[in-house]
């Protein structure tokens, strides 16, 4: 995910107890590999989490496998702030 994600961008765990946590933070631990994304966790829901960073909804891009339209180079046009995937919250 952090390949994937690239560097420059931000990939946030949310939902996870201290154990879950931790294990993420041990396992990719805590040196910047500079073709990585930086990454972090959190205890708090992906809502809680974009309240507290003054995210509004309409700047989230929702990643559904099952939606109409692919994700396309134009929706990276900086409309949205964050693009959120595997969320039950």
């Amino acid at each position: 995910m952090r390949i994937l994600a690239g560097p420059g961008a931000h990939v946030r765990f949310t939902s996870l107890s201290t154990s879950s946590a931790d294990s993420i933070t041990s396992a990719f631990g805590t040196t910047a590999d500079p073709l990585l994304s930086n990454f972090s966790c959190h205890r708090q829901g992906i809502r809680a989490l974009m309240e507290a960073s003054g995210i509004e909804l309409d700047k989230v891009c929702l990643l559904d496998p099952k939606a109409e339209n692919a994700l396309s180079p134009e929706d990276g046009d900086g409309r949205f702030e964050w693009f959120l995937f595997g969320v039950r919250d």
